[in-house]
């Protein structure tokens, strides 16, 4: 073939995954470093907590335990079933014109990230000893605060709470971010913080009822965003290309 005909080589974004493995490594350090050398976890969970009444109001309340912790959760689930059925729509009709077609990998990529980000939280819940707020004795609880690197206590029983599961069923949105990269990276940055947001407030609904500390949120969403990036380089979502507009 002509090498005029021949279409371009599309390369690995390696920029892109350098720079968020520096972030990722920064982030990193400076998370542990803060939540081991201080006590912020337990001062900001401590306004949430009544001690009269040895309670977290917020853990019962009908907005936070119903319409967020349980009817956002399944809304969220219904998002990801919309988006595997767009991802095997893309694949039934791929010579279709339009938005769906022309980003079928992308597509599937998010779809992976909408089960794998939840798995691998679960996965690392399970095998987790730090407890939620509601079992620290500083709240009520049975067991010691402890952060990530610091020493479970002996005998006390795992409390498996680390990283935040509720967080999430929604940090996978992060993938979203990508849909549009690198064709449009202004609306891909706008889409990635508004999904970071999300992520974080599902975290802070649950740090009000005691459910979780802020690192358990944090830590939630830089594991969601280290999956999103390996699912990412790992499905060749990278090698498409749009029409779209470049930078907009």
């Amino acid at each position: 073939m002509p090498e005029a005909l021949s279409a371009p080589r599309i390369e690995r974004p390696w920029r892109l995954y350098r720079a968020h493995a520096l972030l990722l490594a920064v982030t990193a350090v400076a998370m542990a470093w803060l939540f081991h050398a201080t006590r912020l976890d337990l001062q900001l969970a401590a306004p949430y907590y009544d001690a009269v009444n040895d309670t977290f109001p917020w853990r019962y309340a009908w907005v936070s335990k119903y319409l967020i912790h349980r009817y956002v959760k399944y809304a969220l689930l219904l998002c990801g079933i919309a988006t595997w059925t767009l991802a095997a729509w893309s694949s039934l009709r791929p010579h279709r014109p339009g938005f769906v077609a022309e980003h079928r990998r992308r597509l599937w990529f998010v779809a992976f990230c909408s089960v794998l980000v939840p798995t691998v939280i679960a996965l690392l819940r399970r095998s987790s000893a730090m407890h939620c707020p509601w079992e620290v004795v500083d709240f009520g609880g049975y067991s010691p605060y402890f952060d990530l690197f610091s020493a479970a206590p002996a005998g006390v029983r795992p409390g498996r709470c680390f990283p935040a599961a509720f967080v999430a069923s929604g940090s996978w949105l992060l993938a979203l971010a990508l849909l549009w990269y690198p064709e449009r990276k202004r609306r891909s940055v706008l889409v990635g913080i508004a999904a970071l947001v999300f992520g974080f407030g599902l975290g802070w609904v649950q740090q009000m009822r005691g459910a979780h500390f802020l690192s358990h949120t944090l830590w939630s969403l830089w594991i969601s965003w280290a999956v999103v990036l390996a699912v990412h380089a790992s499905s060749g979502a990278w090698r498409e290309r749009s029409g779209s507009r470049q930078g907009s």
